[in-house]
């Protein structure tokens, strides 16, 4: 009888001792799931919040080369010059290398909407419609081009984007 009750005595212990590890084993794989789901989380917040940035950015540089031609432009025409037919074809690329710059970041807003960055979508709408106000207001063949405006609103771009991207950092290093 002593050596049955031993028996029971010691499965009961292997059977809790092997339930103590199941359930410990099960606690910690649920752990470790939901710490690499967060983690994945974060890391996919913060490759569309890149994404946002190199979309801008791209804006950016394709506006300055534009804003570059454009001012080569009125120099050209102020001293009297003729603009060469390749320059021409050269700005008219870039041009078309600014709308499609804007294709992308019409992708970008979405994303920050996605994110509910309200604030850094707002922020990006103003300085996308900056761009686009001086694309539409400084083209070749218009005759009242002003340097100090195209100047003027060139270096509001440079505040927008500023202001945008000192956003994006905030959020960024809080995520």
């Amino acid at each position: 009888m002593v050596g049955a009750l031993e028996l029971i005595d010691t499965s009961v212990k292997v059977g809790l001792g092997a339930f103590i590890s199941w359930f410990t084993t099960y606690w910690l794989a649920g752990m470790r799931f939901r710490q690499n789901r967060n983690q994945d989380k974060v890391v996919h917040h913060r490759n569309l919040m890149e994404d946002v940035a190199r979309n801008a950015e791209q804006v950016h540089h394709v506006f300055t080369k534009y804003f570059e031609m454009i001012q080569e432009y009125m120099n050209a025409t102020r001293n009297g010059y003729d603009w060469p037919q390749s320059r021409r074809s050269e700005l008219y690329l870039i041009l078309d290398e600014l709308v499609g710059s804007f294709n992308d970041l019409t992708a970008a807003e979405s994303k920050l909407l996605l994110l509910n960055e309200k604030r850094l979508y707002n922020a990006l709408r103003k300085f996308r419609s900056k761009v686009v106000f001086f694309r539409r207001h400084f083209y070749i063949d218009k005759k009242d081009l002003n340097e100090q405006e195209a100047h003027d609103i060139k270096r509001e771009v440079g505040k927008l984007r500023e202001q945008f991207f000192d956003a994006l950092s905030e959020k960024y290093s809080a995520v």
